[in-house]
């Protein structure tokens, strides 16, 4: 399992095996519920088998210590600056952490 999070667009996405192929994820199930603060969609193979989880509005849903643990590349020309004020937050009204990512524009596996 790994987890990819796109700070910039607020995306995680949490794989639940090694890789998707092209055209693997054939089914998309959103999970609606009032009392969540993003959207997660579900991710099935042809067998109706879990592949990931995608995590729209992911500061929100996810506990920073999970979304910590991502295979992001936020480090690289990282001046040691976050952006953060006092309460962790980048100020950028969002509700999350350090904004900007040297990631390519998110992409969902099936839409």
């Amino acid at each position: 399992m790994r987890i990819e999070h796109d700070r910039e667009n607020n995306v995680a996405y949490i794989y639940l095996v090694d890789e998707i192929g092209e055209g693997e994820a054939v089914t998309q199930i959103e999970v609606e519920d009032d009392d969540l603060r993003g959207e997660i969609v579900l991710d099935l193979d042809r067998e109706g088998r879990l592949l990931g989880i995608e995590v729209l509005g992911a500061s929100r849903i996810l506990r920073p210590e999970v979304l910590a643990l991502a295979d992001d590349e936020a480090g690289e020309g990282d001046d040691g600056d976050d952006d953060r004020d006092d309460d962790g937050d980048d100020g950028d009204g969002d509700g999350g952490g350090q904004g900007g990512s040297s990631l390519p524009p998110y992409e969902p596996h099936l839409r």
